[in-house]
């Protein structure tokens, strides 16, 4: 059997299309097409029941896909491997993650693995949704909280650091607040699970107060504190460059200083690539620093 054709039937089921298969293969539609057909008359059954706007798979299609997937993935990484002799890593790994991750610690941990893998190419899917981590054809997800799929596998667990902070502007303007309650205003996040991860770095017998500014954006909060307008609350990563210049304080550094558990999450076991998982070690490196690159 011709291994590209499965590799190719195994991708058009995940794309959910011939044309989208194509665009993530970088292949033309018509050889995606053909080796469809081809696969198809090898195998003496059909795979894909066709129309002119959509497809579905057959009995025979489902059940070949749910055979396949893991093996066929463990088996091109074997062939991967043997073909790099141990020197190099190749192919694409495709990431997604919070929408806010911290653009500096990602484009740093890329930019040092590329540098001793330089074959391996990065598709990045900023996103808060939860996706379908084998329909998306992902390989690793960064995921805040619990909220990952049953069938997911979850290796390792990175704790994110985040705080109150304000421009020194601010703080000289209207000085440091006695409480949460007290802050004039007060940015953050308006989403229930970030509420509810980060209620927990309180301080005993506090309570998260309701956002003047309720954003799920920590690149806008960010900006807002720069601004001077008020107290954001926010991971420390996203301000390491602010800190470091010294245009940006904690605020109530005593009284809130939490952490929201990032977890790497991968589509099966048979993902569990050595390729993916030294990227993964190196986002969990890159988040420990304690000082880190510029970020964006």
């Amino acid at each position: 059997m011709d291994l590209n054709a499965l590799e190719t039937f195994v991708t058009v089921v995940r794309a959910g299309s011939f044309a989208a298969a194509a665009r993530d293969s970088n292949t033309p539609r018509s050889s995606v097409s053909l080796r469809i057909r081809n696969l198809e008359k090898s195998l003496g059954v059909r795979l894909f029941k066709r129309s002119t706007r959509a497809f579905s798979l057959t009995a025979e299609g489902r059940e070949l896909y749910e055979r396949s997937i893991n093996p066929l993935s463990s088996l091109l990484e074997a062939l991967n491997s043997v073909a790099r002799q141990g020197t190099s890593y190749a192919g694409e790994i495709r990431v997604t993650l919070p929408a806010d991750f911290p653009p500096g610690i990602l484009a740093a941990a890329i930019s040092e693995y590329r540098t001793a893998h330089p074959a391996v190419r990065f598709q990045i899917i900023p996103t808060n949704e939860v996706l379908d981590l084998v329909h998306a054809n992902i390989d690793l997800a960064i995921r805040i909280g619990a909220s990952n799929p049953q069938d997911a596998l979850i290796r390792g667990a990175i704790d994110m650091e985040f705080g109150l902070y304000a421009s020194t502007d601010y703080l000289r303007r209207h000085g440091q607040p006695s409480s949460i309650e007290a802050i004039e205003t007060l940015a953050g996040p308006q989403r229930p699970e970030f509420r509810r991860l980060l209620q927990g770095a309180l301080a005993q017998g506090s309570s998260l107060p309701t956002f003047h500014i309720a954003a799920d954006s920590f690149t806008f909060v960010r900006e807002l504190v720069r601004m001077g307008h008020g107290v954001g609350l926010l991971p420390k990563s996203l301000c390491r460059e602010d800190l470091a210049s010294g245009t940006v304080a904690p605020v109530l550094a005593d009284h809130f200083s939490g952490s929201i558990r990032l977890h790497l999450t991968y589509p099966s076991r048979a993902d569990l690539s050595p390729k993916v998982l030294a990227f993964a070690r190196l986002i969990e490196r890159h988040i420990a620093k304690p000082s880190a690159r510029p970020i964006g």
